[in-house]
């Protein structure tokens, strides 16, 4: 099996194929082999969802969790926080758990 034709990919491209399996759905999905929901993020779109409380259609997951996060800050349950980021209330309890482990 050859290697991806990607750089600095080191997985084995499919038979008959020249990209790996990860890089040719993120061609067809995203368009850029290198694309990935966790690196994308505005920072403005961030403030301003978090004041006013909502998820629009289309958040990435980086800014989804952003959200939760500064949700949390500003007090919410994480039954709430869950509800307004469509998340289950564990994954915003975990989410905390991760942001209070990275603070100390």
């Amino acid at each position: 099996m050859r290697p991806c034709s990607i750089d600095d990919c080191t997985t084995s491209a499919a038979p008959r194929r020249t990209v790996c399996h990860k890089h040719r759905t993120r061609l067809n999905r995203y368009g850029d082999a290198d694309f990935t929901q966790w690196t994308v993020a505005d920072d403005m779109d961030v403030k301003l969802l978090i004041e006013q409380q909502r998820v629009p259609d289309g958040a990435t997951r980086l800014e989804r969790r952003l959200i939760a996060v500064g949700l949390s800050e500003r007090g919410l349950s994480a039954e709430r926080v869950a509800d307004i980021v469509a998340v289950a209330p564990r994954t915003v309890h975990r989410w905390r758990a991760k942001t209070r482990q990275t603070a100390a």
